[in-house]
């Protein structure tokens, strides 16, 4: 559990770091598909680092929720687990199928890696607005933040999977997310194991005989 904290709450913190990377990375890009996967391969060795480094802090992240599942019998873990197991396949195919491939196949497993990571996020925000509105650890304030959050960002990536506005246009809430995997990593530090319920030692002097 102590492992789980630590992984939990670190790749929380830690992910702020590439997804900012990534916000700016994106506002420089081109705007035509083909320019962009251009863009991508030029400066490869930033995205592929970049690609890299989030990977491993969401397998952080995965790991501790996964844990917390077992752990907590709390029906948002596996919810959240779920959601997380779905985003780590988004990246495998950015880092395999972006460089130095031909525009159709780079055009496909984006289109792939976009559903996934929609989809993956989805599940994910909405798991994690039923744990935080079923919590009872946070002060109430962040507990209302975090609902507030969760909730509408999981609002803006049905709206972006149902196809009413872009990706590209969802990633205005960026900021947003920021604040809500700093409230994920300080939750995840505050978690306790389930008390275990002490058993009541028998009187030995019960025991003997009269």
């Amino acid at each position: 559990m102590k492992l789980a904290k630590i992984l939990w709450s670190f790749g929380s913190l830690l992910l702020n770091i590439p997804i900012i990377i990534y916000v700016i990375l994106s506002s420089k890009a081109p705007s035509d598909f083909a320019e962009r996967i251009g863009y991508i391969n030029d400066n490869w060795i930033i995205y592929s680092a970049h690609w890299k480094l989030e990977f491993l802090f969401m397998t952080m992240i995965t790991i501790g929720a996964v844990s917390f599942a077992f752990n907590l019998k709390k029906a948002s873990w596996p919810w959240i687990s779920v959601g997380q197991i779905i985003l780590l396949m988004t990246y495998p195919l950015m880092l395999g199928a972006y460089h130095n491939t031909s525009i159709e196949i780079a055009d496909m497993a984006n289109q792939i890696a976009v559903v996934i990571f929609i989809f993956g996020n989805i599940v994910l925000l909405s798991g994690l607005f039923h744990l935080y509105w079923t919590d009872t650890i946070l002060q109430k304030w962040l507990r209302y933040t975090a609902i507030l959050l969760s909730g509408f960002a999981t609002i803006i990536f049905c709206i972006v999977y149902v196809g009413v506005i872009s990706w590209r246009q969802a990633m205005m809430i960026g900021p947003l997310i920021n604040i809500l995997y700093l409230i994920n990593a300080f939750y995840g530090w505050k978690l306790t194991p389930p008390s275990t319920r002490s058993i009541p030692l028998k009187n030995p002097a019960s025991s003997t005989r009269r």
